[in-house]
């Protein structure tokens, strides 16, 4: 943490790998907008994400002010990161009990700030348990999301179907790459499902309205 804010504020010598993830960072909304809706086989689309999920630790990381603000808690002994390799949790009456190297720490209550895979046939929501058991949607892969188009909407596994439903974000991942990128949620992808969906129900009003 304290290279990587170094490097970052010019205080150190940039290394190879963090020179290759700042490359990385800027040729990511090109690898978005050329491998999205690609026609490659769903295993290379998953090898694809696999080593752009990989490269966000070189590209990204946490902002350098939220690095040294977490540095400043360590040394003022308000934050430790004595148990953050690995340790054995085991939950009890009071809480959970952590072990590593030696020391124990007993914690009341813990916050899961990870997004868990897009695996859609994992997810228990009953409206998508039902669009998957109906064959409304369309899993890309077994560790990814669902088919869209290019507007937002489901493409359902029977083309022959109608489903007006859209979906933006990580249940689509594997249509698309970047869902959880800040540039793409306020780009081109919400504006094209905004414009499609304000065309859908203009329609609606239209047919209706005859």
């Amino acid at each position: 943490m304290e290279n990587y804010v170094g490097m970052a504020v010019g205080n150190y010598t940039i290394s190879l790998d963090f020179c290759i993830g700042q490359v990385w960072r800027h040729c990511q909304p090109s690898i978005y907008k050329q491998l999205s809706y690609n026609e490659c086989n769903n295993e290379v689309f998953a090898e694809i994400i696999n080593l752009d999920e990989r490269m966000k630790r070189y590209a990204y990381g946490p902002p350098v002010e939220s690095i040294q603000q977490l540095l400043a808690l360590v040394s003022a002994g308000v934050m430790t990161f004595d148990f953050i390799n690995d340790p054995e949790i085991k939950p009890t009456s009071e809480g959970w009990n952590f072990t590593s190297d030696g020391k124990h720490k007993m914690v009341h209550f813990m916050i899961d700030s990870v997004l868990d895979s897009p695996k859609i046939k994992s997810v228990n929501s009953s409206i998508v348990k039902l669009l998957l058991l109906n064959d409304l949607i369309k899993p890309v892969h077994d560790d990814l999301g669902i088919l869209t188009d290019k507007n937002g909407y489901i493409i359902p596994n029977d083309h022959k179907k109608f489903v007006p439903i859209a979906l933006l974000g990580r249940l689509a991942k594997g249509t698309i790459i970047g869902v959880d990128a800040i540039l793409e949620c306020f780009g081109e992808r919400p504006k094209s499902w905004s414009k499609e969906a304000v065309k859908r129900h203009m329609n609606w009003i239209e047919n209706n309205h005859n």
